[in-house]
């Protein structure tokens, strides 16, 4: 029992500590840490121009840094997932369905920098209630398309050629290189660009609305970019591999129009995020960065020896 009550006493004024620190307007708050969550949305050569609501979900973390009353910037990790695919395509805003989709789980490693409309105060309590913002940045994406192996290979009739190996089973579509010669690498270069509103909801709690595009460097986020397909020569039919490839390459057998080379993909996300006000103290011991503590130093004159002064938050 005594055991029990000595724990529950450490317990409680740990607990007081914690909160008396926390809650310490003598910390410097320019460090944030954020989460959130949002959906992502396609936007390239298998993007039905009829919908709207083809959306993934997303999850982001990161940490920003105040650099002044109006700038901020940070690091940011989404993991987020895309698809889309031209079986319902409506045939008055496209032109046929090629049978090709894909899915793909996606890692975005950002940098980016962030200007408000309005300049937060000396003191970060007293910040705005509302205050919008435009960001903009460079990141680097890990992208993976995946696609269903089609059970038959066709030819252009619509005929069936053969069994394809693998029919049915989910698999990446990089390694099959469907639009030969032409290959594409894992990673790819994005510039995000977009806005937002911070909206504080207490002394150190944000939380952001963000809407933003991902312009891109790549082509090959569906796995869909040129016009035309590849010859059949390209393919041996003799093996299993070739075999699913052509299928993947070219589902319907038709052998017409595939992608569009002349604009690169890109992506949509839409967030909401929280913003946690963090000690600078308490990245300074974990990572060896953050703030100090504002002085409050002993001043004689009126009020004696304990006139602390002013104290700055």
């Amino acid at each position: 029992m005594k055991k029990v009550l000595l724990i529950s006493i450490l317990f409680f004024c740990g607990a007081e500590l914690f909160a008396q620190s926390f809650y310490s307007n003598r910390i410097n708050r320019r460090w944030m840490a954020t989460g959130g969550l949002g959906y992502a949305r396609s936007l390239g050569d298998l993007t039905n121009p009829g919908s709207y609501f083809d959306t993934k979900l997303n999850i982001v973390g990161g940490l920003q840094y105040r650099f002044t009353d109006r700038i901020q910037a940070g690091v940011n990790l989404m993991a987020f997932q895309l698809s889309g695919d031209d079986q319902d395509i409506d045939p008055e805003l496209n032109t046929r369905s090629r049978g090709l989709s894909f899915v793909s789980n996606n890692l975005e490693l950002s940098a980016t920098g962030s200007v408000s409309l309005f300049p937060t105060a000396m003191r970060f309590t007293q910040r705005k209630m509302f205050n919008p913002y435009v960001v903009a940045g460079v990141g680097v994406l890990f992208y993976d398309p995946r696609a269903e192996v089609p059970e038959f290979l066709r030819n252009q009739a619509g005929d069936t050629i053969m069994a394809v190996p693998r029919g049915g089973e989910m698999v990446s579509l990089r390694q099959y290189q469907t639009e030969r010669p032409n290959s594409y690498g894992r990673f790819a270069f994005v510039i995000p660009v977009g806005v937002g509103v911070r909206v504080k909801v207490t002394e150190f709690i944000d939380v952001t609305a963000q809407v933003s595009n991902r312009i891109t460097f790549s082509d090959y986020l569906d796995d869909v970019s040129g016009r035309g397909y590849p010859d059949d020569d390209l393919f041996d039919l003799n093996v299993d591999k070739d075999i699913t490839a052509a299928a993947l390459s070219d589902p319907t057998g038709r052998g017409e129009i595939r992608g569009n080379p002349d604009n690169n993909d890109h992506y949509f996300i839409v967030n909401v995020k929280a913003e946690f006000y963090i000690q600078g103290e308490f990245l300074n011991k974990v990572f060896g960065i953050g703030g100090k503590r504002y002085n409050i130093r002993p001043q004689r004159g009126r009020g004696g020896l304990f006139n602390f002064g002013n104290r700055r938050r």
